[in-house]
């Protein structure tokens, strides 16, 4: 038994030894020991699965020293084959651990069903957006004569009209029969008779009519340069787009054929 007196410089020396020793033995195991028992600074990347068929999985990742997990809930793309890699996590190119597992989640054998939504009198860019919500593709789009603009008017699923509600598989494609906002417009043929061809002109592109043919005839029954007959008759039904022959009475003009020194056209 010592026979030293007790004193505080003793005291706090030997609390300072310990806490020394102390230090030194946390410092060996968090950077010595602990290190060397997980393998710290040796990590794997994680590779890219995603689209990769199931039946090659194993072999892959094992081959990497990693582990998977196939999840029960699968989802569905129609980007990949049934059966192979949707979705991975971690994600490709991650650092992990040896012997880390991969969650995975599969493409379905068969796509979901999905309920056809109501396309009716919507425009062609709202709709396209419906069904991709919706999961669904935009086919092939036919444009009608019809008075509305741009209008949804008709849904089709392979060639057969499809009602709003059906269940059909996700990823299908939706032919619609879009308006063209012109529809079919029957009017009566107007007047031209009496007109000039300025004023015919005018009136034929206010209507949405095509002059076709201007027959110049000579008519002693009616003043010069105004029409004295046309095709279709007044009062005859038209439609947008139709075509017009008017008869003037008047001399064939004079086409231009030839530049003269002034650079002026010339006349036959």
């Amino acid at each position: 038994m010592s026979n030293k007196p007790f004193t505080f410089l003793t005291f706090a020396k030997n609390i300072g030894i310990m806490a020394g020793i102390l230090l030194i033995m946390i410092l060996f195991f968090f950077y010595i020991y602990l290190p060397a028992s997980t393998n710290h600074g040796e990590t794997i990347t994680v590779p890219e699965l995603i689209g990769m068929s199931y039946d090659d999985l194993d072999e892959y990742v094992t081959q990497r020293n990693l582990r998977y997990e196939v999840m029960i809930d699968s989802g569905y793309s129609d980007r990949y084959d049934p059966l192979t890699i949707l979705t991975q996590n971690p994600p490709a190119g991650a650092k992990v651990k040896e012997n880390r597992k991969i969650y995975l989640a599969l493409n379905a054998r068969v796509p979901p069903k999905v309920k056809m939504p109501n396309l009716i009198n919507t425009d062609i860019q709202n709709a396209r957006d419906i069904l991709e919500a919706h999961g669904l593709k935009l086919g092939e789009v036919e444009l009608v004569e019809n008075i509305a603009t741009n209008a949804v008017l008709a849904m089709k699923f392979e060639g057969e009209d499809i009602a709003v509600g059906t269940e059909i598989a996700k990823g299908s494609l939706i032919d619609l029969t879009i308006a063209d906002g012109e529809g079919i417009q029957y009017f009566e043929t107007p007047d031209f008779l009496g007109k000039t061809l300025d004023e015919v002109k005018f009136q034929i592109t206010a209507s949405r009519l095509k002059l076709d043919v201007i027959n110049y005839i000579k008519n002693d029954t009616v003043p010069r340069n105004q029409v004295y007959k046309q095709l279709p008759p007044v009062g005859a039904m038209l439609r947008s787009g139709d075509l017009v022959e008017i008869w003037i009475n008047s001399d064939q003009p004079e086409e231009p054929t030839e530049n003269d020194s002034d650079g002026n056209l010339k006349m036959k």
